[in-house]
């Protein structure tokens, strides 16, 4: 019964996949090809527990150069604009349906879903490319540098008087803060000009309430029919900005919040 069960669901991936790529164009394959990628990868998958990693790897080498050869083929046509999401996303189908058999089902239900996601949010992605400017890009490095290059680096352990100080967890606290600000900005980015006052004042609280409190204080200067706006969004902003410390507290010292509210 479980080989029945595990082609269901190599079966039910593909068909995500495939109903994703069905709806893109210059695409490799689609609604059909896509499920029978992940159950020649499941077939693999069974073949390979009983005779090795043999036929994993010859389903790989089917697979890449059945994509080469697409991919050639589509390289011809000069008026047709040609990527390689798809054959790469065929690759990964035909992995998810190799790793079911003797894998985590969860797993692989959770690497399709990401797939799926990253294929369907190509305009999205591309737009917000589009919009970065030089200081957008500058502020996503800096995250980058404190979140996956100094983080790792520091000692995680107590130093100082009382044994009180652990540079890993305090800077935990900063990419954090910083994350969640990058958040905050990075949906401004999409909804900013299109945003009311509520979803402004939750997003300036996030991004920072000392600098929407500024904005909106000097746009009400200008303006006395800016007043009232300016008032509810700094209200709510401020709002925020209280609850992402409690977020970010609940977060870095979860077991000892209490503590924290009682002192």
């Amino acid at each position: 019964m479980e080989p029945f069960i595990t082609l269901g669901i190599s079966l039910g991936l593909g068909l995500l996949i495939g109903l994703q790529r069905e709806r893109s164009e210059g695409r490799f394959g689609g609604i059909r090809t896509f499920p029978l990628i992940s159950l020649f990868g499941t077939f693999c998958g069974m073949l390979g527990q009983i005779y090795g990693a043999w036929p994993i790897a010859a389903g790989i080498l089917a697979i890449f150069g059945s994509l080469a050869m697409a991919n050639w083929l589509g390289a011809q046509q000069e008026d047709k604009e040609h990527g390689q999401t798809t054959e790469i996303a065929a690759l990964l189908t035909f992995a998810v349906g190799a790793y079911l058999p003797s894998g985590n089902r969860a797993l692989a239900c959770v690497a399709t879903g990401l797939i799926v996601i990253l294929l369907h949010l190509k305009e999205p992605m591309h737009l917000f490319v589009r919009k970065m400017g030089s200081k957008d890009m500058a502020g996503v490095i800096q995250f980058v540098v404190i979140s996956l290059v100094i983080l790792p680096l520091l000692p995680n352990r107590p130093f100082g008087p009382f044994q009180a100080l652990n540079p890993f967890d305090i800077w935990r606290m900063v990419v954090l803060i910083v994350a969640l600000s990058l958040t905050g900005y990075i949906i401004y980015k999409f909804l900013g000009h299109t945003a009311n006052v509520v979803l402004g004042g939750i997003l300036g609280g996030l991004i920072s309430s000392t600098a929407t409190t500024i904005s909106y204080a000097r746009r009400a200067a200008g303006a006395a029919s800016a007043y009232n706006l300016a008032v509810a969004v700094i209200l709510i902003a401020s709002a925020v900005s209280y609850l992402r410390v409690i977020i970010e507290v609940s977060v870095i010292a979860n077991s000892n919040i209490g503590l924290c509210f009682h002192l």
